[in-house]
């Protein structure tokens, strides 16, 4: 490389930090050549590194390895020159099934070449959290136990990495979490921008009787699943007391879709219910799914189609949050009372 073109490159990332309003004054630099040692894990830790992804970048990985020589609890693979990011899994020498998603974000695409990023991997009771750029970006359920793993490894076109371990008893950490916007559902007008899921979504009114939520989107062309909370709280951890989960479930070949409901409470999940029958989801079609607050229970509506029903375990006016995430584009979201 010319010296001319390593200072544009040099003056590329220096404009870039310039531009960072995430910089961890507490994280060390360390050499990427080798594995970094982190303290054991348990639910309440937190991984943070930050680094600059350079304008020839193409892909990196963060894995965090384990006792077992090869294996790795988690495998986090941007993929800037295919548009995704895998999260996977390697045990006994053999990838288990990845898991994809789009770098999209409310503000754009989250992680793209010529920028710095920060990234949080979170421990709770079952899975990793992660965010970016101080965002929850997605988690990744356990697949080895969290006691295994002893190190983190970084690899790839990623450069100036950084890195520190802590605890911590909120997440999202709202030291470090700086939603781009906040928004609000009321009866008054519905919401059509800034939906890239996940979203979290304020109730500006009270879910009361007589409530009607309706979503209008589109499935993704492969879905697998998608879940929508009506929630008490916004964190993640602690687990916030979910009065309705209802999470359709899709399958191929000769298995029908079904819908799962159930709530939280209590620091659990409670008994589960199952929702089959005909239900018209179409991959990568339009569907309108309405909730609507019974004296009983919600009715929940795929058209004008009742899909399901489920009883009230806890008051539905402690709902103040709508959380959507997975495999769903999102059009419109209202509100509207009976």
């Amino acid at each position: 490389m010319s010296s001319s073109s390593s200072d544009v490159f040099a003056a590329a990332r220096e404009e870039a930090f310039k531009d960072f309003s995430h910089f961890d004054e507490a994280t060390v630099p360390v050499n990427v050549c080798k594995p970094v040692p982190l303290q054991p894990l348990k639910p309440t830790s937190a991984i943070i590194l930050t680094g600059y992804i350079p304008e020839h970048a193409s892909r990196f990985s963060v894995n965090l390895t384990c006792k077992t020589p090869g294996n790795i609890a988690l495998h986090f693979n941007p993929r800037l020159d295919r548009g995704y990011i895998v999260r996977n899994t390697r045990l006994r020498g053999t990838w288990e099934d990845e898991e994809t998603c789009s770098p999209a974000g409310p503000s754009g695409c989250i992680l793209r070449r010529n920028i710095y990023v920060h990234l949080m991997i979170f421990c709770t009771n079952d899975a990793f959290q992660i965010a970016v750029n101080g965002e929850h970006f997605c988690a990744f359920s356990y697949r080895s136990p969290l006691e295994d793993v002893t190190a983190l490894e970084v690899n790839g076109t990623i450069e100036d990495v950084r890195t520190r371990q802590l605890n911590l008893f909120v997440y999202p950490d709202p030291n470090v979490y700086r939603p781009s916007r906040a928004l609000v559902l009321t009866g008054e007008e519905p919401l059509v921008d800034f939906l890239d899921v996940p979203v979290t979504v304020n109730f500006g009114s009270e879910f009361r009787v007589g409530t009607r939520l309706t979503i209008a989107g589109r499935l993704k062309l492969l879905p697998y699943s998608f879940y929508v909370n009506l929630q008490k709280g916004k964190t993640i951890y602690p687990h916030p007391i979910i009065p309705l989960h209802l999470n359709p479930r899709f399958l191929y070949g000769s298995s029908a879709p079904y819908v799962v409901m159930n709530c939280w409470s209590n620091g659990a999940w409670s008994h589960e219910e199952r929702h089959q029958g005909q239900l018209s989801w179409m991959p990568g079609r339009d569907f309108l799914l309405t909730i609507r607050c019974e004296y009983e229970g919600y009715t929940i509506w795929l058209g004008n189609r009742m899909i399901g029903e489920f009883k009230h375990r806890l008051q539905s006016s402690i709902v103040d949050t709508l959380r959507i995430s997975g495999d769903v584009v999102l059009y419109q979201l209202s509100m509207h009372y009976a």
